[in-house]
């Protein structure tokens, strides 16, 4: 290479030039495959000069050595420059290296250079090395140039064998650290991973996790479903109070699989179940087929009875007693310390073989209050130290304040000419039961058919489409298939609420509004756009003459769901003059916008109204002496 500084240069010669174009011109491949080094010194001059590079020249001044070139490639930073490079074993030279060149197949010197004087040592002088020889020459064009070497008669670098060794291994592997390798017949790395579980790192007499669980569960001191007394206002960790209270089966669930729904009462709620009550009452150990307490069911419950006593010297129940006359005339008992008084009342019958009565009330050993809790999980599972109480009060709290039902993301329904169909979408949309519990749908569509034989999913709910009236659409969800859908109630003359109150289809118990739209007079969509919860449309709710005093103005197809109407007013008059049209969300002027002109037979505007009362908004009107008359149409409505 060469510049207006340089000392060292690489030239093509004359030759090389020639064979260049002619490759280029005939686009035919340019074989350059040797290198020859010299000293520059034919005439063995103590100290040559430097030789200079000439296009004309046919071979170096004083070559000692030519070899096949190790290496020849394009230069990655400057395309125009090829780099030729071969290497001298150590056990050659003993010579100084003052000129380069390069032959090409046919033996001709195509390109010559000049170096900085080196030398070559042999081992037999005491210095040995391997050394590269380089050369990077300028073309015009690398694209006839054959970049190819033989690899059975050159030597490699060891740069060169690095990069070769990187080109020959596939770049299939991810970079990373693995606590596993797998490595080929060679120690060469092929493949590695990270395995989560002894069973992945070969390890097999272990236990999974939920081995582990299912032996600590069963570990556990006391079954879900025991019963306790503790002695204080204070519930341990695992327990809930037995109070008759109704828990979720999802925060719950191993104590609602054991108890099911035998403490159920039936107005529990989806999802839920009771537990027993306890406060205030006595355990007995169930009969259980003894025929000591008959006909009692596990879990029932018994009111207090006539309490008896035994006889001490037969040891029968004793309910009455018949005692003997005794001499002297009053009758009593002959040993009343054999009957202890336990609420019971004599009564004398007088002389002579009287009766006597023991008659008993319900008893109330002294006694010690305690809380009554069941075990309600696991506790070694659960590590004890999880309050469930407050995490399910923290569940519901979450529900209470999470996203409303009938909130949605990316709404979009279009109806670009009156239809049977239209397909609503959203990014999401939360839907919920009547029990508060609510679920988030996300990437929803659903195509809609007013005209669809078969009612609920995909159509209307129950009956044909109203002819001119407003329908209102729910979004579905089956908790049970994890299935979303859509249905269209008839909502005309009223306020869709925000739960289906319409006929669901069958496992479908969660649902929300997310549109209210018109039918026109073949009861198809009408035309209109939906996006969020607004929609764009045109109503023409007025077409009237001059009204002096706000009154209320109801809006025919649009729905009773719509809390604001934007639309467009407009009054027109057979005289210039005053004129003007006023519009109100109630009756007190709540919002007052007023379209006028003073001097002008027409005017215009837009309006932008809340709705306080469904479907109703108020106007009034200004007039010249010219016949007036006067119109308003909503071209959007929100919900």
């Amino acid at each position: 290479m060469i510049d207006a500084n340089s000392q060292f240069f690489a030239i093509l010669t004359n030759v090389g030039m020639a064979k260049q174009a002619n490759a280029d011109a005939l686009g035919i491949p340019w074989l350059i495959t040797h290198m020859g080094v010299g000293d520059a010194n034919p005439n063995g001059l103590a100290d040559p000069p430097n030789p200079v590079p000439s296009a004309s020249q046919a071979k170096l001044l004083n070559e000692w050595r030519r070899k096949p070139l190790n290496q020849l490639k394009i230069d990655p930073v400057n395309p125009a420059v090829i780099i030729a490079e071969q290497i001298i074993p150590a056990d050659e030279g003993g010579k100084w290296i003052r000129e380069i060149g390069l032959y090409d197949a046919d033996g001709d010197l195509v390109a010559v250079a000049n170096c900085a004087p080196s030398f070559k040592p042999l081992l037999s002088q005491g210095s040995g090395r391997t050394q590269i020889v380089r050369m990077n020459f300028i073309v015009t064009s690398t694209g006839n140039i054959q970049l190819k070497i033989d690899p059975a008669i050159v030597l490699a670098s060891r740069a060169y064998v690095d990069a070769a060794i990187l080109e020959v291994l596939p770049k299939n592997k991810t970079p990373g650290e693995y606590t596993r390798v797998k490595v080929n017949d060679r120690g060469v790395v092929v493949s590695g991973d990270n395995p989560e579980t002894l069973a992945g790192m070969g390890i097999k007499d272990s236990y999974t996790k939920p081995e582990v669980d299912a032996i600590i569960a069963q570990a556990s001191a006391l079954p879900v479903g025991a019963t306790v007394a503790f002695p204080l206002d204070k519930v341990a960790p695992g327990f809930l109070e037995l109070d008759g209270s109704v828990k979720s089966i999802a925060v719950y669930p191993d104590l609602a699989a054991f108890l099911g729904v035998a403490f159920n009462r039936g107005d529990e709620g989806a999802g839920n179940f009771r537990l027993p009550e306890s406060r205030g009452e006595f355990l007995r150990g169930w009969d259980h087929g003894r025929g000591v307490d008959a006909g009692r069911a596990v879990g029932g419950w018994q009111k207090g009875t006539l309490t008896t006593f035994d006889d001490p010297s037969t040891g029968a129940s004793v309910d009455s007693i018949r005692m003997s006359s005794i001499a002297g005339g009053a009758d009593t008992i002959s040993n009343p310390g054999d009957y202890p008084s336990v609420g019971m009342t004599f009564i004398s019958a007088g002389t002579n073989a009287a009766n006597f009565l023991a008659s008993g009330g319900v008893t109330r050993p002294r006694n010690l209050a305690v809380m009554w809790c069941i075990k309600a999980w696991n506790a070694p599972i659960n590590q004890g130290n999880i309050d469930v109480a407050a995490l399910a009060a923290q569940v519901e709290q979450l529900a209470v304040n999470g996203p409303p039902v009938g909130s949605m993301r990316d709404a979009f329904m279009n109806v670009t000419a009156a239809s049977a169909t239209a397909t609503f979408s959203a990014f999401e949309v939360v839907v919920g039961e009547p029990s508060g519990k609510t679920y988030r749908l996300r990437n929803f569509s659903q195509t809609l058919n007013l005209a669809a034989a078969v009612k609920g999913l995909g159509a209307m709910d129950a009956g044909a489409a109203p002819v001119g009236g407003i329908v209102a659409i729910y979004a579905l969800y089956n908790p049970a298939t994890k299935q979303h859908g859509a249905t269209v109630v008839n909502v005309t003359g009223a306020i869709a609420p925000n739960l289906c109150a319409g006929v669901l289809p069958a496992g479908y118990s969660a649902s929300a509004l997310v549109s209210v739209w018109a039918t026109n007079a073949a009861g198809l969509f009408r035309t209109g756009s939906q996006e969020h919860r607004s929609v764009t449309t045109q109503v023409n709710v007025l077409s009237g003459t001059s009204i002096t005093s706000l009154v209320p103005l109801a809006m025919p197809g649009v729905p009773l769901n719509a809390k604001r109407v934007i639309g467009q007013a407009g009054v027109n008059s057979a005289a210039s003059g005053a004129i003007g049209i006023g519009l109100a969300s109630d009756a007190n002027s709540l919002g007052f916008q007023f379209i006028s002109s003073s001097s002008s037979n027409s005017c215009s505007g837009n309006f932008n109204l809340l709705v306080p009362v469904p479907g109703v908004i108020y106007y009034q009107t200004q007039s010249n002496a010219g016949t007036t008359t006067f119109g308003l149409s909503v071209t959007q409505y929100e919900f």
